[in-house]
């Protein structure tokens, strides 16, 4: 089972997203307990860190494999996802 913390600023985006992406986003979420390695999970280019594709929406979060750790620290649209 991997630990997984979640930043205040996702759950206070997850709780304004229209409730069937919110669904889906809330299951991407409780799979990643599972492990990364099934889900459509690629490494960021040009910065740190991996994103988790759900629909239009992105999960961005890094990921330590050693300590079965995931920490997901934003959540966002497609269009907004990358931009800093």
């Amino acid at each position: 089972m991997w630990e997984l913390t979640i930043d205040e600023d996702v759950w206070d985006k997850l709780e304004k997203i229209p409730n069937p992406h919110k669904q889906r986003i809330q299951k991407s979420i409780l799979a990643l307990e599972s492990g990364p390695d099934f889900l459509d999970i690629k490494k960021l280019v040009g910065r740190k860190g991996y994103r988790l594709r759900v629909g239009k929406w992105r999960l961005l979060m890094d990921i330590d494999k050693a300590e079965q750790f995931i920490h997901i620290y934003k959540l966002a649209s497609r269009g907004e996802a990358y931009k800093d």
